[in-house]
């Protein structure tokens, strides 16, 4: 889940990148700032501004597929779509196999979210003039989110013709990010930061590919590297921060967490930085700081949709003996787990009840509603999961508790249902076996049917000779 919202955090970032221009000549300088000039008034101006077009493409200019094309993406920077796709129209009609023609046209389809058309174009682009590699590249980040396999197909294209091109195996790198392939997408771009020129964007996207990779190590070197060169960046500083606590540096990360969250994006902060920064303050031992942090990161998830967060949550309060609090938050997660509940996951839940019971601070009257609710949790456990052991052995244990001088006998039918079970495992734990055998013994000693609590005392003493208790009990028998 953690990788879900660290792609959200990155994801804008992975759409900007530069690509090499197709070889089309293009209009000179002046033409370009006289362009850029006729195009600021198309919000404001437009009648003006299509007049000044006019102008400008009369005469030997009206058949220049460039200038055609530059007006075309004027009118698309200004998101006037209905314009840009007259002048595609007339540079196609001009030049039906111009590249840069059929590029236009299919940006102006990608605006109006018609990928298939879109790429279309961009396949004849390519058929046109095959070093067109801004169409390799338009068509592979349009089928990324749609059909990654042909963006990858597409670039693995570009990449044969231009090995040379360090660019293709950073945009390599981006469709596998984002397609989830963090593997294929680590080595694509680390290919190309070793023979491209990064720039602090790349050191971002390399320092999380490698973080998502659990190379938290490398991720530390390559975020440093980046805040080398913008000291400030919130996303590198972030990933500073989770790497330092991956790699065991907790007090330095702290230092790391206190730069970061007094960073100018202070705004800008999510459940995993809350939690992390408290992980951190934990394992200092700062323990009210760090379950402030954690508060912090469940308050940021409102939905619930990183359920998760509450499991970890419960954890630490679970070791702080917080039993109640423990309870709550597993029940939490458990309500928002998404997909079906796991066997493990009830058992857990189980466990903190009895264990709740079994805490001193506990009064008798919660004591007995903790174990009723331990009691039909393992109860659950052992319907779903009938050949295994540890939903009789903890409703057992349960029970015994509820029936600490064991006269009632309420802890008899699980122990006996573990023990059978505990009994065909080759690599059953000897503890197990023996808490099993030591409660019917003494059941039994408690029934006076002492021939049938011999039995288990004697099984005791195969599994361990040296069994005071076991030694004891037969003594007294």
């Amino acid at each position: 889940m953690k990788n879900k919202i660290l792609f959200f955090i990155s994801c804008g970032l992975l759409s900007t990148l530069p690509y090499n221009s197709t070889a089309q000549e293009k209009p000179a300088e002046e033409t370009t700032r006289q362009i850029q000039q006729i195009a600021a008034d198309i919000p404001t101006h437009p009648e003006e501004a299509a007049q000044q077009f006019h102008e400008l493409l009369k005469g030997k200019n009206k058949k220049n597929v460039s200038l055609l094309v530059a007006v075309g993406n004027a009118y698309l920077a200004h998101n006037s779509l209905k314009e840009a796709q007259t002048y595609a129209d007339k540079a196609l009609k001009t030049e039906p196999r111009s590249a840069e023609a059929c590029v236009l046209a299919g940006d102006i389809a990608l605006a109006r979210k018609k990928v298939g058309e879109a790429c279309g174009y961009y396949e004849q682009a390519i058929l046109f003039d095959a070093d067109c590699n801004e169409a390799y590249y338009k068509y592979a980040r349009a089928y990324i989110g749609v059909n990654p396999s042909l963006s990858v197909e597409m670039l693995t294209k570009l990449k044969a013709r231009h090995p040379e091109q360090a660019d293709v195996d950073r945009e390599l790198g981006n469709v596998y990010y984002q397609s989830g392939n963090y593997a294929k997408a680590k080595s694509a771009y680390e290919t190309f930061m070793q023979r491209g020129t990064p720039g602090v964007q790349d050191y971002e996207r390399y320092a999380m590919l490698l973080y998502l990779n659990k190379n938290y190590a490398q991720s530390l070197q390559t975020a440093r590297k980046g805040l080398g060169t913008d000291a400030h960046n919130h996303l590198l500083l972030r990933l500073q921060m989770y790497d330092l606590y991956e790699t065991g540096a907790c007090k330095e990360g702290l230092e790391a967490a206190d730069t970061f969250f007094n960073s100018p994006a202070e705004n800008d902060y999510v459940y995993l930085d809350y939690l992390y920064h408290g992980r951190l303050l934990q394992a200092e031992q700062q323990t009210e700081q760090a379950l402030e942090c954690f508060e912090k990161a469940l308050q940021a998830d409102p939905r619930h949709e990183h359920p998760e967060i509450a499991k970890e949550v419960s954890a630490v309060q679970e070791k702080l003996q917080h039993y109640p609090e423990a309870i709550r938050l597993y029940e939490l997660y458990m309500n928002h787990k998404q997909g079906q509940k796991e066997i493990s996951d009830l058992f857990l839940l189980g466990r903190l009840y009895y264990m709740a019971a079994g805490n001193t601070c506990t009064e008798e009257s919660e004591k007995a509603t903790y174990l009723k609710k331990a009691d039909e949790i393992f109860a659950q456990v052992s319907q779903k999961a009938p050949d295994n052991y540890l939903g009789y052995f903890w409703r057992a244990r349960t029970n015994a508790m509820a029936d600490p001088e064991s006269t009632e006998g309420r802890a008899k039918p699980y122990y006996e249902a573990a023990l059978a079970l505990l009994e065909k495992k080759a690599d059953a734990s000897q503890s197990l076996l023996i808490e099993c055998e030591s409660y019917l013994g003494y059941y039994y000693f408690l029934q006076k049917d002492y021939a049938q609590s011999q039995v288990y005392w004697k099984k005791i003493l195969e599994l361990d000779p040296e069994n005071a208790t076991a030694r004891q009990a037969l003594q007294g028998l």
